[in-house]
């Protein structure tokens, strides 16, 4: 039984796997950065206890919206999760849970889902694209999960995709583009702000993230040479049009000889994405 846990700003989500891959019960809980460590603690007890139905797990695998550094712990600046900030989060969580617990980046995690057993199955390289307060990704290269020398590859929001300004700061693509800035930028929704650019309204900021994103995925495929890009996060329920939008800012990015072969689309997993990627790093661990 392997219990796999996604930590988010907002929300905690849960599943039960078999190690076949099999989603068996699932959960989301409020939970995330902003309540107190202890009950952010409780509430993970809880969601275990309750996807393991009375028995003890194997682990817990989990996802944190931030970077786990080497030491396995997260920086201020580095996460969505102020209460969890400088914890050795395995080891806490294992003291608290009283089993083994292994701990990744959520953006890692999701990509590891989605190439155990979603959109990217059988591939080999891809990435997985990470939209909500900020902008994250995921590597599979070689058909490995791709961690980095420092454990903090994937910090695709951190891109700087415009020349440095002459006087204010020095834009990342995440403070342009994540659903969360642009919200906060814009006065409205990132939904609300997207319908507005389908019915024509030119000043919601929504063609410059369609550039940059665009622009984004075409330099790191022109890099790694990927087969799938998957789109995870705030924007899935946007759909086709929103896909559409990002592809074809990647076509105008990226030469033509070398897209045709690379896909890009939404995930098969969902929301839980994370969580079974959490799950799927467990079953590695165990299977080591």
């Amino acid at each position: 039984m392997l219990i796999g846990l996604d930590v988010g700003g907002t929300n905690l989500k849960g599943v039960r796997m078999a190690p076949t891959g099999v989603v068996e019960d699932h959960l989301t809980i409020p939970a995330g950065g902003r309540i107190p460590r202890e009950q952010l603690f409780d509430a993970v007890a809880t969601a275990v206890e309750t996807l393991s139905a009375g028995r003890v797990p194997d682990g817990v695998g989990m996802a944190f919206g931030g970077t786990v550094q080497a030491d396995g712990t997260m920086r201020a600046d580095s996460t969505n999760l102020a209460n969890l900030v400088d914890l050795p989060l395995a080891d806490a969580f294992s003291d608290r849970l009283g089993v083994p617990c292994v701990a990744d980046h959520d953006g890692r995690a999701a990509m590891r889902g989605e190439a155990w057993t979603g959109a990217a199955r059988g591939l080999r390289n891809a990435m997985i694209v990470t939209f909500g307060t900020g902008i994250g990704a995921g590597l599979l290269l070689d058909g490995r999960i791709h961690r980095g020398g420092r454990l903090a590859c994937g910090e695709l929001g951190l891109f700087r995709m415009t020349p440095p300004p002459a006087t204010d700061a020095w834009p990342t693509l995440e403070d342009v583009a994540a659903p969360g800035r642009l919200a906060a930028r814009g006065g409205a929704g990132f939904a609300a702000l997207f319908e507005q650019w389908q019915n024509g309204d030119a000043t919601t900021g929504m063609d410059e993230v369609f550039e940059q994103v665009g622009r984004a995925i075409a330099n790191v495929h022109l890099l790694l040479d990927l087969e799938m890009v998957v789109l995870f996060g705030a924007v899935v329920g946007l759909g086709e049009p929103f896909r559409r939008a990002v592809e074809e800012r990647f076509d105008a990015a990226c030469p033509e000889s070398f897209r045709d072969d690379i896909r890009i689309g939404f995930g098969d997993l969902g929301p839980l994405a994370g969580a079974i990627g959490a799950a799927a790093l467990l079953r590695e661990e165990i299977e080591a």
